[in-house]
């Protein structure tokens, strides 16, 4: 059963501290904003009261009523309590109709005709009205006899002379009043966006405690920091790609592997990898399905990928990518198997070498001195074997014991094996062929295994191989008795993964040829095949002879 929430926050302080920072934003954000709504609320209802003061008064200002009142009480004012008998009930019906605090009319001398409060009649106005007696209306907020007012006061005009002054209020509590019809809502407003904001601080909470898995910042970054050292020092190479087949994570050994450049755009489709197309095919059939030890060449090396999904909690369809880098393997078996070959020859030897060797005891036994000294001779010659006579042949001390042996190989499975060195000393510097060794090895080794293998089961087995330097070129030859290849398939022999032989213990195919291809082309010359007289082939590498 799932744990509540809450147990979850209090096991990270991170998601804790997040979740108590947000509901305080979101409180002071809220409060703030309630509070502003009440001030813009009350500031509204002031900006209403003063429009409606102002109208009013000047309305009444206005009232032929008004002016033949004051017309008739003379330039002095006239008798207050006969002026107040006329405009009392006139600025109460007036006060009544309008909703506002109070109605005053008063002389230019500021002596009030009518009032609210009627005891306040024949008293003096408490507030401005000196702007009013030049002639101007005029809005302002001041505290009276009834307490602070919006008050709008304005001139009564007769004959173009002001004759009195109008006053209209609305009191501050009234005002408050009307603003406190607005709190309800605003008050509403502000508990659902309170309730809305703590819901998402908690709902982000959630989301950010499963993508963190619950982790302190500082946990984060050692996970972080070690993983990605672990990635990068593997010896394998990895490569993550996400659903939408983007790399995520491509560590050094796979950029190593792929000739990749380092980091670029962030994210880029698994097709903007700068490497090989041939890679390129290997990783999309990865992407829809799983691969084990798939090869692959990525320049001149021979990768084994795998692919594999990585699971659900790395996100849907995102797959893990393998590299291997099968060269260095294919040099071990390669090795492997030439001891093998070499353990076998030395046993057969030794055998043979026992036989000869009782054949000359018993000779000497025998008293024949000549007949003995002839058998060990022959012992002693036949022991130095076919890798002798090749190594004496060969200039270049890396390609002689390469051929050396492979003169062994070919002895033990009935081969002849013939090696021809017409390599002129002057061109070579130091006695060497000027390629690197592991290009030499690979470009021979690779073509006498092949030619080794066409000719195994045939009647005739014959391979041999040609060293020249003519011109300002090496040529390599390789010759077999095989079964020749036809043209159709000559087209498509030096292509990765084409084979015309099958597949032993598995092993795959393809692979030599195509890199003695890659290789020459990277040294700046070519391979080719052709037929060789009385049947069989002929492969000829020509590189040039550069300074």
């Amino acid at each position: 059963m799932r744990r509540p929430f809450r147990s979850e926050i209090r096991r990270s302080r991170l998601v804790r501290r997040l979740l108590v920072v947000q509901v305080v934003t979101v409180l002071v954000t809220v409060g703030g904003l309630a509070a502003l709504g009440a001030y813009g609320a009350r500031e509204l209802e002031s900006d209403a009261a003063g429009r409606l003061t102002r109208a009013t008064a000047v309305n009444v200002a206005a009232d032929p009523d008004v002016t033949a009142a004051v017309r008739a009480g003379g330039d002095g004012g006239g008798d207050v309590r006969a002026l107040s008998a006329r405009l009392q009930p006139l600025a109460e019906r007036v006060r009544a109709a309008t909703g506002t605090s109070f109605v005053v009319i008063m002389s230019t001398g500021g002596i009030r005709w009518s009032h609210y409060d009627p005891a306040q009649i024949g008293g003096r106005y408490q507030g401005t009205i000196e702007p009013a007696l030049a002639g101007r209306t005029f809005t302002e907020i001041y505290t009276g006899t009834l307490g602070p007012s919006v008050r709008t006061v304005t001139p009564v005009f007769d004959g173009g002379r002001v004759v009195a002054v109008v006053s209209v209020g609305v009191l501050q509590t009234r005002v408050s009043d009307l603003a406190l019809r607005s709190l309800p809502g605003i008050l509403a407003a502000a508990a659902v966006a309170l309730l809305v904001g703590v819901a998402l601080a908690i709902a982000l909470a959630r989301w950010l405690r499963r993508r963190t898995l619950g982790l302190e910042p500082e946990e984060i970054t050692a996970a972080y920091t070690h993983h990605d050292a672990v990635l990068h020092a593997v010896g394998e190479g990895l490569i993550v790609v996400d659903g939408d087949g983007r790399p995520v994570v491509v560590n050094t050994e796979a950029r190593r592997l792929l000739a990749a450049p380092g980091p670029g755009r962030p994210r880029a489709a698994l097709g903007d990898l700068d490497v090989d197309p041939a890679v390129h095919a290997v990783l999309q059939r990865g992407m829809h399905s799983d691969l084990r030890d798939e090869p692959a060449v990525a320049g001149e090396r021979v990768l084994l990928v795998s692919s594999r999904a990585a699971g659900p909690a790395a996100g849907p369809d995102t797959r893990v990518f393998t590299l291997r880098d099968r060269t260095e393997l294919a040099g071990a078996l390669r090795e492997r198997d030439d001891a093998q070959d070499k353990v076998a020859a030395l046993s057969g030897q030794a055998h043979e070498f026992a036989n000869r060797m009782q054949t000359v005891l018993t000779l000497v036994e025998l008293g024949d001195t000549t007949d003995a000294a002839a058998a060990g001779s022959a012992a002693l010659d036949r022991t130095r074997g076919p890798g002798a006579a090749v190594a004496a042949e060969v200039l270049d001390p890396v390609l002689a014991a390469l051929l050396a042996d492979k003169a062994w190989t070919a002895a033990e499975h009935d081969v002849t094996f013939t090696v021809v060195d017409e390599c002129t000393p002057e061109l070579l510097p130091g006695a060497r062929l000027p390629v690197a060794p592991d290009d030499l090895v690979s470009l021979a080794g690779n073509l006498v295994d092949n030619a080794l293998e066409a000719v195994a089961g045939r009647d005739r087995r014959e391979v041999g191989v040609h060293v020249a330097t003519p011109g300002d070129e090496l040529v390599l030859e390789v010759t077999d008795s095989g079964p020749g290849v036809p043209d159709d398939v000559a087209r498509e022999l030096f292509t990765f993964g084409f084979s015309t032989r099958d597949s032993p213990g598995g092993r795959p195919r393809g692979i030599g040829l195509a890199l003695v291809d890659r290789i020459a082309r990277r040294l700046g010359g070519r391979v080719a095949v052709g037929p060789r007289d009385g049947g069989g082939s002929v492969f000829t590498v020509r590189l040039p002879l550069a300074p």
